[in-house]
């Protein structure tokens, strides 16, 4: 291992004296508990290996110096844009990370089953899923293609995992599985590694990142002029209750910059990040200060400070440069937390928006321009440019939204809909998958954009699906909005990473280039009546501002100065006030100015008709023009970065290259760890009989990139015999089915005839097969679900002594399991801490169908419907009603603790023995306290605190109804929080007192903890 010293660079980094003994001390200490680690039972956590189910397509496989390509026949080109940006990005990447070793290799699945723009690194069954389809907003308005900005920013994950940790608690796991090393690596802060990705993509090419991209600083600027800026714990843990949603990215890549500029180079992130792996429970605290030299509480003041005073110089020369000042306009709607976006004028006094909140279930709204009222209008899902459009008669609107596969976890696509503004009624378009921006021109004729690999092509929908419309390729459409006239198409479009206006005329079929800004991105059009003004936004100044281009005589003006964004501006029919969406911390506000086109504001030098240059490919392999035959190239622009992108003959031979996929030949065992069964035992039972003692053993477990197949091989010793089990999985149909056979000792406490208990051995060995599906019926902005998993598994059993031996037969029993969880139209807003709305029922039973002659048969059903009340949901208040029903063949034979109600937990006589069972509830919570941070110096997030109060009643039920004389109840209340351990899954912690009202000989007051 490297010495300390040389883990600390610059010298002024390095820790004092006391401070590395106390760091030695703590290593030693985690080596030590390490090592118990492995041995106790405890802490044996096994990684799973699953299946997935997908679409069986053809998948091919090319494997490169460094990267293993798994993409679908056709993608060819996506794959080759891809394949560019790692090797281009490779070496400068690594020199940000800091990874270790000249190994490095990454299984890279090229994936077309999600309509989102994505990509992702998972540290178990180690690989990056990159998808095709291109953002329908804004992001990366200045990359030149969708590849250039996602794929290097998933390779600094990829590189992130494979940080060589050293000793420590995650190094010696990974003696045993370099999967479990790499999921050490994932407990950090995702402030920490996802901020390292924003910053090495803001390194890619000159204002493209999201360091610099006005629409992503604006949030962090806006939260910096706030009262409340965003602390170290914040943008580490990212924000669950608070706008914006992804603080954690845009922060935490300012803290990384920040860092990376004090101290001249990145290699604080690989020292913090081996430390980290080191020590992983004592939360992300002492590993920044081991990489940085700095305590946390000394690393958040000297950011804050800088960055603050860097946000009030620039905003106090945003306003010396301001010649009119800063715009003040008229806020028509603007509370904490709500967002209005892409408003439209239906009259001169009304607008219809699409807004969603803290408290502000999302979808169209209808609001009046004076008060500010809102009106529901229907509550839809959009895309995430919220680029819909108003129909020419103003009866309707155009939008598209993504549907989810029935039985595909994750897909989607996008398809086109209708909003009738009076009923709220919605249809689809087209049946057509892929479409979004739709918009209706004058004439009937619905325009829209459809995604073509890492492209997009602009088309009109029908009910006999979209007709390609424009013959441009490697272009990324943002938006259509047809002229009022309809002589006229708008397009706001992406074209190697200048994104600017393009015109396409119907009559003649030739779309053009119409103006963009040499210096600057244009992010959206709107047309005013009549057509002879088109407004937009853009950002030449580095600050998103409302334009308008008067089309009479030519003229580019500026119509606001904000401090932080304005977007989609809209004029009223009477051409007298221009409404538009300003952004403020936590806030999209509705805002109006009074139309001035003559006011001189400062324009930056535009471009009109410039010569079309592509600076990506051209028509792709997998594009609708290459299927047609009508593949061309393009030629890269003048400026185009000498790491430009493959060719067509690239394309070609990759595919040249190519073989198809085998799952076999990537199911090479992915982990081996340790297996001690029975190491309870060291610490001693207080139950005498046959104790099979320790069993020490192994597990085997592995998996294919695409999860086809998986699967799971346990083998350990014990009571003088080898036992073990064997599962496999496959992702080739629905359900992905599993089959394990078993056969291994089990130790069960039984009551004796003199009330004592003993500790008795069997054999048990059999099979089971199981199938576990989700149903996504609906998923909108309310979901509808059903998750159901089946498992029929035949066991035998026979005692046997604490040496092994048989001590009678074996005896077979057969029995189906099952679990069912049905959610109908629930939903939750942001602030949300249970449902608003909505029904979910849930279903668990168990029933033998083969018992032996001598034994009971096993027979257990629960079921449970839970009711979302919205009554109070304006003030985020949780009411839940809930009626459970229980029978069960055998007392307690199954887990029913959690059917006791609150408080009576504990208490064995008040478990529910053999027979039926009625559960009534109902729970009300109110949320006190929006915490929303993280701790660096400990491993959690604490996200709320709220009180909650509860009653419960049990009954038996016994003949003809419930059995009064068996009722349980109580009422109660106290205080819950919200946490998320290492930042992951959040859970609930409650503490507080209940009433049993039907208490027995027991202090009717009791403390619960839950």
């Amino acid at each position: 291992m490297a010495s300390f010293a040389e883990l600390c660079s610059p010298p002024s980094a390095c820790p004092t004296r006391s401070r590395r003994a106390f760091v030695w001390a703590l290593l030693l200490a985690t080596l030590l508990a390490g090592a118990f680690t492995l041995a106790a039972p405890a802490a044996q956590a096994q990684i799973s290996y699953d299946a997935r189910y997908r679409p069986q397509a053809d998948y091919r496989f090319v494997e490169t110096d460094r990267f293993e390509w798994i993409y679908p026949a056709g993608a060819d080109t996506t794959t080759a844009l891809f394949q560019n940006a790692l090797r281009r990005s490779f070496r400068s990447t690594r020199s940000v990370v800091g990874t270790d070793g000249a190994d490095f290799e990454l299984p890279v699945v090229v994936d077309p089953i999600s309509g989102r723009a994505n990509g992702f690194v998972t540290p178990v069954n180690f690989r990056s899923h990159l998808f095709t389809a291109h953002p329908t907003f804004s992001f990366g308005a200045k990359f030149d293609s969708w590849a250039q900005t996602v794929a290097p920013h998933e390779l600094t994950h990829a590189m992130h995992f494979e940080i060589d940790p050293g000793v420590g608690l995650g190094g010696l796991l990974g003696l045993f599985s370099e999967d479990a090393s790499r999921l050490v690596h994932g407990l950090a802060p995702r402030g920490w590694f996802e901020g390292a990705a924003v910053y090495r993509e803001s390194q890619l090419k000159r204002e493209a990142g999201r360091l610099d991209a006005p629409l992503q600083v604006m949030k962090y600027r806006a939260a910096l002029g706030s009262e409340d800026p965003w602390s170290v714990g914040e943008v580490m843990y990212g924000s669950v209750f608070e706008r914006p949603s992804r603080r954690h990215y845009l922060g935490g890549g300012q803290l990384i910059e920040h860092m990376a500029h004090e101290r001249g180079s990145t290699d604080f992130f690989r020292r913090a990040t081996r430390w980290h792996h080191r020590l992983p429970f004592l939360g992300f605290g002492a590993a920044l200060w081991m990489g940085t030299g700095q305590t946390p509480a000394q690393l958040s003041d000297s950011f804050l400070d800088e960055e603050r005073q860097e946000e009030r110089r620039r905003l106090d020369s945003l306003r010396q440069a301001a010649e009119q000042g800063v715009t003040d306009p008229q806020v028509v709607a603007g509370t904490e937390g709500l967002h209005v976006r892409r408003p439209y004028w239906l009259s001169d006094s009304a607008l219809v928006a699409y807004a969603s909140g803290y408290a502000t279930r999302p979808g169209f709204y209808r609001i009046d321009a004076r008060s500010g009222e809102r009106t529901v209008i229907g509550h839809q899902a959009i895309t995430p440019g919220y680029t819909y459009a108003l129909g020419p008669d103003t009866t309707a609107l155009y939008f598209a939204r993504p549907h989810a596969d029935l039985l595909v976890e994750n897909a989607t696509t996008l398809k086109a809909h209708r909003l009738d503004l009076q009923t709220g009624r919605t249809r689809l378009v087209s049946e057509t998958g892929g479409t979004f921006t739709p918009a209706r021109a004058p004439g009937g004729a619905v325009w829209a954009a459809r995604r073509d690999g890492s492209f997009s092509e602009l088309v009109t929908l029908g009910d006999e699906g979209a007709t390609p419309q424009a013959d441009r390729p490697a272009l990324r459409y943002k938006q259509v909005a047809p002229s009022p006239s309809g002589d006229t198409i708008a397009v706001l479009a992406n074209a190697g990473g200048r994104q600017g206006l393009y015109r396409f005329a119907p009559s003649t079929a030739t779309l053009e280039p119409w103006l963009r800004f040499e210096g600057g991105s244009i992010y959206d059009v709107s047309w005013g009546p009549e057509g002879r003004y088109v407004l937009f936004a853009a950002d030449p100044s580095g600050i998103a501002n409302v334009y308008v281009l008067d089309r009479r005589g030519g003229d580019v003006r500026r119509l606001t100065t904000v401090r932080y964004g304005a977007l989609e501006p809209t004029l009223s029919p009477g051409r007298t006030r221009v409404a538009f969406a300003r952004y403020r911390h936590e806030r999209f506000e509705l805002a109006t100015i009074p139309f001035r086109p003559d006011s001189p504001r400062p324009v930056a030098k535009v471009e009109r008709d410039w010569a079309p240059r592509g600076g990506v490919l051209t028509a792709s392999a997998d594009s609708a023009a290459s299927r047609a035959g009508a593949g061309r190239r393009v030629s890269g622009a003048a400026d185009a970065p000498q790491d430009g992108f493959y060719s067509d003959l690239d394309a070609a031979s990759l595919r040249a290259q190519s073989h198809p996929y085998e799952a076999w030949r990537h199911l090479f065992p992915r982990s081996v760890t340790p297996v001690l069964r029975g190491a309870w035992d060291l610490l001693g039972t207080s139950v005498d009989g046959e104790n099979l003692g320790l069993g020490p053993g192994a597990r085997i477990s592995g998996a294919d990139p695409l999860g086809r197949w998986a699967y799971n091989v346990r083998g350990f010793y014990q009571a003088d015999r080898l036992w073990g089990d064997v599962s496999v999985e496959t992702g080739l149909v629905p359900g992905t089915p599993s089959l394990t056979v078993f056969n291994g000792p089990v130790e069960a406490v039984r009551e004796t005839g003199a009330g004592a208990s003993r500790l008795e051995a069997f054999e048990l060995r059999g099979l089971r097969l199981g199938v576990d599906q989700r149903f996504a019926f609906r998923k909108n902005v309310y979901g509808t679900s059903l998750t159901a998993s089946l498992a029929g598994e035949y066991r035998q059993s026979r005692p046997i002594t604490a040496g092994g031996a048989a001590e009678a037969g074996f005896t077979g029993r057969a029995t189906l399991r099952s679990d069912l969880t049905f959610n109908y139209r629930v939903q939750k807003n942001i602030r949300d801490l249970v449902p608003s709305t909505g029904v979910r029922l849930s279903t668990s039973a168990e029933v033998d169908v083969l018992t032996p002659a001598d034994a009971t048969p096993s027979r257990y059903l629960q079921q449970q419907i839970d009711v979302f009340w919205p009554l109070l949901s304006g003030h985020n208040v949780g009411l839940r009603t809930s009626a459970s029903f229980l029978t069960q063949s055998r007392r307690s034979f199954f887990d029913v603790q959690s059917f006791v109600p609150r408080g009576y937990q504990g208490l064995d006589r008040a478990l529910p023995g053999t027979g039926n069972y009625l559960r009534l509830g109902a729970k009300i919570t109110q949320p006190l306290w929006y915490i929303d941070t993280g701790s660096v110096m400990l491993p959690v997030a604490v996200d709320a605190l709220y009180g909650y109060g509860l009653g419960q009643a049990q009954y038996r039920v016994a003949g003809a109804g419930p059995a009064l004389d068996k009722r349980r109840a109580s009422v109660g209340g106290g205080l819950g929080l919200r946490l998320r351990p290492f930042g992951g899954i959040s859970l609930n912690l409650e503490v507080g007192v209940s009433y049993r009202i039907d208490a027995r000989g027991e202090n009717r007051w009791a403390p619960h903890l839950r």
